[in-house]
């Protein structure tokens, strides 16, 4: 963790604190981990009939859509 104080004036005292957790990732409840699979695993058991099952035939559609637009932007079209 590292804290870290910013004067905002040269006058008075008004500052801004700021606290940066480096390993934030590790600190999320393990609820809200168990609730993201719980979500997730519905997904997952549809993926061997992805090319039917509405959210992997809806996900691939996106990819290729970012994918075209991506390209486009860097000029590979």
């Amino acid at each position: 963790m590292m804290s870290l104080i910013v004067p905002l004036s040269s006058e008075g005292n008004p500052r801004l604190s700021v606290i940066s957790i480096d390993h934030l990732p590790t600190l999320l409840p393990r609820e809200a981990s168990e609730q993201f699979s719980a979500d997730l695993l519905p997904s997952l058991f549809e993926f061997p009939s992805r090319h039917a099952a509405r959210v992997w035939v809806d996900s691939e559609k996106l990819f290729k859509e970012k994918v075209a637009a991506a390209a486009i932007v860097e000029g590979l079209v």
